[in-house]
């Protein structure tokens, strides 16, 4: 689903807000070629300005074209139909470290795309000290099966026994003249 990035949808998460763009562009009409092939590509950044750079990083290795010699058509931002169901997302990606390019799959649970992006990056940067600009990502797919999913860590989220306990409860009142809208004294969570 594509809507105008004009639109900003609020994100009260302390992710970092990586968003989702389909980048358009072609190399410059010339008499030899009149009508050059458009070249679209999805691109994980912050913000549009961002979606551009990382399109031009990748056309000046994958397809030989700067930005002198090519034209940016649409910048577009992808957003997730269904946001409300928590998915399991497989991600293929390479990053520099130090030393070397390292080839890594990953999973995240998350209710969209961009989240488990913005997981991603939390964790490179936390235990593998990546920084944002050296990670490519390369393959991204929806687990559906359970099957499909091959770390444990997300793999033990997917019964349909699950449940979760609450740890704290708030007493309430018993009889109603004490039940008010504020209280002088909050409450306290820990029974001993």
């Amino acid at each position: 689903m594509v809507k105008n990035s004009a639109q900003d949808p609020q994100d009260n998460s302390l992710q970092m807000k990586t968003r989702q763009y389909l980048v358009s562009g072609r190399r410059l009409p010339s008499k030899d070629d009149p009508n050059p092939k458009v070249i679209s590509m999805r691109i994980f950044a912050r913000n549009t300005v961002a979606a551009k750079s990382r399109f031009w990083w990748n056309l000046r290795r994958l397809n030989k074209l700067k930005p002198s010699h090519g034209q940016i058509l649409a910048v577009q931002e992808l957003f997730e139909r269904r946001d409300t169901n928590v998915k399991t997302y497989g991600i293929v990606l390479k990053y520099q470290s130090r030393t070397t390019i390292h080839n890594m799959y990953k999973e995240f649970r998350d209710t969209t795309l961009n989240g488990a992006i913005s997981q991603l990056y939390q964790e490179m940067a936390g235990n593998h000290r990546a920084q944002p600009q050296t990670i490519h990502i390369l393959r991204t797919s929806v687990l559906t099966k359970s099957a499909d999913i091959k770390r444990g860590k997300t793999n033990q989220y997917r019964g349909d026994s699950i449940k979760f306990p609450i740890v704290k409860t708030v007493p309430r009142a018993s009889h109603k003249k004490f039940r008010t809208v504020f209280k002088a004294k909050r409450p306290n969570l820990y029974r001993s």
